[in-house]
């Protein structure tokens, strides 16, 4: 072997134990337990400021769909009454009963279209509130010292419901923690921070 040989041979042992150096530091576990709290992401989800601003929300949606159809619904009695006014197969009768399916088929299109309407900003509601939750517990775990590195939600906390032994194997399965100590809750914490922004969210 000569001595260029060599030098490369050398050359690749070093970038080797470079490299292998170097991936264990990327790869090296944690020296300390993590830090872990835990949330009742349900009692969290139900008392924020925000949660009761969302459902507001969409509650007037809703109703203001809901005054439509009672516009049409009252347009739709008011043509049906009218149609006892009138010759059964005149040209009167026959005009008003073509104004009124035509009332009862808006009047199912507009119900079918705010069932899935409030549904969509009902989900969208839900999807707003968990996100404002979830950055709010990601800036509080930072800013402890030292940081969180784990924020969990406790499923103990729901009481398993009577079923049958299919359905109760299921909610069993469901859960992730068996324990949880309380003294690691930070439910209030957060509840008393996020309520404090006035229920905006932010």
């Amino acid at each position: 072997m000569n001595r260029s040989t060599i030098r490369l041979s050398l050359a690749g042992i070093i970038t080797f134990m470079v490299l292998a150096g170097a991936s264990r530091l990327m790869f090296a576990p944690p020296t300390a337990p993590p830090l872990v709290a835990t949330i009742d992401l349900e009692r969290l989800f139900n008392s924020l400021d925000m949660q009761k601003t969302e459902g507001a929300r969409v509650d007037a949606v809703a109703v203001l769909y809901d005054k439509q159809l009672d516009t049409l619904r009252g347009r739709i009695e008011n043509l049906q009454a009218e149609l006892e006014n009138f010759e059964q197969g005149g040209e009167a009768w026959l005009k008003t009963s073509r104004d009124a399916e035509a009332a009862i088929s808006e009047y199912q299109a507009i119900e079918q279209f705010a069932r899935l309407k409030v549904e969509a900003e009902r989900a969208k509601s839900m999807r707003n509130v968990y996100e404002s939750i979830k950055s709010e517990i990601e800036t509080f775990a930072k800013e402890q010292t030292p940081p969180l590195d784990l924020v969990l939600i406790d499923d103990t906390i729901p009481v398993l419901e009577p079923s049958t032994a299919e359905a109760m194997q299921k909610q069993i399965s469901a859960r992730r923690m068996i324990y949880a100590s309380r003294a690691f809750d930070i439910t209030d914490i957060l509840l008393a921070r996020m309520n404090a922004d006035g229920g905006s969210g932010g």
